[in-house]
């Protein structure tokens, strides 16, 4: 029950009952002033505790269903099955107030609460005046500082059928107790799960809205309260940047009211050391993107990504700001830029949002040609081409144009779109074909054509954005440190075979090398090193093939633009190498072999020390931003689905007539002779 007041409808005895009085010493025992033990968590060593073991647990692709493990109550002398006894201590009220409601739950009998103070708890049996004398007197004794049962009548003499769903004393503080470890594990665990995990374990279907505030108050017992959380962020970054080499941590505040020494938050962007380290042997590629954190205070997360060597996300900066606008994603690309890398040529790939695209059109910034390039995402273009036009053949022909490396593939796929519905072809005219299309892209993108992977951390990240925000920065550290290592195991053991380049590199080298076999080679200039290749025919299409490509070694250029798009030779690189009795593998761009993707993951991260260790920061009290506080109510905790969210079926219906997917022969809209007026072009 948890009660804070004094219940003085109920008396605690009635004229029958055999009325005991405190002597003077049992009420200088229950009231004192010493400050009761707490809940915090401590350690013995040196290093500082981790809040939840699923910090550090790596899941990049999607967040798994929680399989809930058997609880782990707390453990003593006594428990639920035990009949309660004069003389039996507890830790604290708290541990007290857990005890007695197990054993009423346990009998299914039910209490009502006489009296509650910070030194006394008094409960007694709910149908007392029905003749059951069964109850209860604790206080905290000052001898040893613990909660002692010193008046105690039982067991009950009532009978309670069981016919309710619930119980008065299954409350949502006893829940939180309960369900603390498998919060603790894994705090996304959905109400569904903690639902059917104190159903199994009581027998009782408790209310949904109950379940929801156990988990807050579970919540709170292991990552903190919301706003003293944000006290604590200056200290942990603080003990972040003494531990960790190159980390970086940019702040904005504003004074708080003229209050001397506290400040309000607004943002907060960082990076660790090891990230910005390990980012120079990276392709020269970063997505942005942000999502919506979920918690008591609204604001957006802000993250930074690269892609290594193998094909894999490299995380590499992160922030929490009020709100996706101009100023704040310039904010952020500032700091990027100043305290990440100062690396030119980059490759900034997002979506089209029109704060990202005032930010990096501003030269101050930083992104803005030459030092930069900027490209979007194509999946979210094409999203948007489809909440306009809302035509799935429409959608693909769009998608598959941007995906093209030959202009003269994208100009047949643009034209089939034209001939379709020539306002489509209109729409993509506002948009410059650098940013959205892989034909013009000069090949700064390395192949990269949407912001999947960025995306991909926000799905693994959706349980920090419940988190208050001093925990959330710690689960990007933990997840960090567990990624790397990750990382490091695997490239350990690619090296102990033998390998050179990456399983990305040598995947696409092979997959080239089968091709290039069937290729004709002309020399036209040897010392220039231009060449002529011819394809080799496609199989059992005796009409798809023999088309010619250009290339030039010295150039590092072929016209399929694969090798310029990907920095790994195509087939007809392959084939001219192969013919002129070059190594090939020298063709490869540096950030592909194993030795560069293993820098990437070589900084290292180091521990946190215990928090008696930490330094107090020159920092000023960090208070939240009032007007950021979410309404009451339970937060949407996903975000609205759009079109981009949809999933395709797992087998798609393909038109035999003109091979895209999405409908069939008897629908298709170029239908007009019984065959197709321009089939899917083969890459070549």
């Amino acid at each position: 029950m948890g009660a804070t007041n004094n219940y003085v409808d109920i008396p605690f005895t009635n004229e029958n009952d055999d009325v005991e009085f405190y002597d003077e010493d049992e009420i200088n025992e229950m009231h004192y002033d010493d400050e009761p033990p707490t809940n915090k968590v401590s350690s013995d060593d040196g290093e500082h505790i981790m809040p939840s073991p699923m910090f550090k647990e790596l899941n990049w692709d999607a967040i798994n269903s929680m399989t809930a493990e058997p609880l782990t109550p707390r453990t003593g002398l006594w428990n639920e099955s035990n009949e309660l006894f004069k003389g039996l201590r507890f830790e604290s009220k708290e541990d007290l107030q857990y005890a007695v409601k197990r054993y009423a739950i346990c009998r299914n009998q039910h209490l009502v609460v006489c009296e509650s103070e910070p030194q006394l708890w008094a409960v007694r049996c709910k149908k007392w005046q029905e003749g059951c004398n069964w109850r209860l007197c604790a206080c905290r004794r000052k001898s040893h500082g613990m909660f002692e049962i010193t008046k105690y009548a039982g067991p009950h003499t009532c009978v309670y059928p069981k016919l309710s769903q619930d119980h008065s004393q299954l409350d949502s503080t006893l829940i939180a107790r309960e369900i603390q470890n498998v919060v603790q594990r894994d705090h996304t665990t959905s109400i569904a799960t903690l639902h059917q995990i104190v159903k199994d374990k009581f027998g009782y279907d408790v209310h949904y809205r109950r379940i929801w505030e156990a988990k807050r108050k579970a919540m709170l017992r292991v990552f903190g309260d919301w706003d003293e959380s944000y006290q604590a962020l200056p200290k942990w970054m603080n003990i972040l940047q003494l531990t960790n080499p190159g980390t970086k941590v940019v702040w904005k505040t504003i004074p708080l009211g003229g209050i001397s020494g506290n400040v309000r938050f607004m943002r907060v962007f960082w990076a660790f050391g090891a990230s910005v380290e390990g980012f120079k042997h990276c392709r020269p590629i970063i997505q942005i993107d942000g999502t919506f954190l979920y918690g008591k205070y609204m604001g957006k997360l802000l993250i930074a990504t690269s892609i290594d060597g193998n094909g894999h996300v490299f995380p590499l900066a992160f922030a929490i700001v009020e709100e996706e606008s101009q100023d704040s994603w310039s904010w952020f690309l500032i700091a990027l830029r100043h305290h990440v890398t100062q690396r030119e040529g980059i490759c900034l790939i997002s979506d089209r949002h029109a704060g990202i695209n005032a930010a990096v059109r501003n030269p101050s910034v930083g992104w803005s040609p030459p030092h930069a390039q900027h490209r979007y995402c194509l999946r979210h273009v094409v999203s948007n081409f489809n909440d306009k036009f809302k035509n799935k053949v429409l959608k693909e022909l769009a998608y598959r144009a941007g995906c093209q490396h030959q202009p003269r593939k994208y100009e047949r796929y643009m034209e089939e779109l034209k001939r379709l519905d020539e306002k489509s072809v209109a729409w993509f005219s506002k948009l410059d074909t650098q940013k959205w299309t892989q034909a013009y892209d000069l090949g700064y993108r390395y192949g990269w054509m949407t912001t999947n992977i960025a995306e991909c951390i926000n799905g693994v990240l959706k349980g920090a954005r419940m988190l208050p925000i001093t925990a959330l920065v710690q689960l990007t550290f933990y997840r960090c440190v567990s990624y790397f290592e990750t990382r490091r195991a695997e490239i350990r053991a690619r090296m102990a075979v033998g390998d050179v380049y990456t399983t990305y590199a040598i995947e696409k080298f092979r997959r080239a090398e089968a091709k290039a076999s069937g290729h004709t080679v002309t020399i036209f200039h040897r010392i220039h090193e231009t060449f002529e290749v011819i394809t080799a025919l496609h199989g059992f299409h005796m009409d798809k093939g023999r088309n010619k490509q250009v290339v030039k070694l010295n150039e590092g250029t072929c016209s399929c633009n694969k090798w310029q798009s990907f920095g790994i030779p195509c087939s007809h690189v392959l084939a001219v190498s192969a013919h002129m009795r070059i190594d090939s593998w020298q063709l490869v761009e540096k950030y592909y072999r194993l030795d560069a993707y293993a820098s990437c993951y070589a900084p290292e991260f180091n521990p946190i020390p215990h928090e008696s260790y930490w330094p107090y920061p020159d920092f000023p009290i960090l208070h939240p931003d009032p007007t950021s506080m979410r309404d009451k109510g339970r937060p949407r905790s996903s975000r609205i689905r759009n079109e981009m969210d949809l999933k395709e079926p797992s087998v798609r219906i393909r038109c035999g007539l003109c091979k895209i997917a999405g409908h069939n022969r008897r629908n298709c809209p170029t239908k007009d002779g019984g065959q197709s007026s321009n089939p899917l072009p083969h890459d070549n």
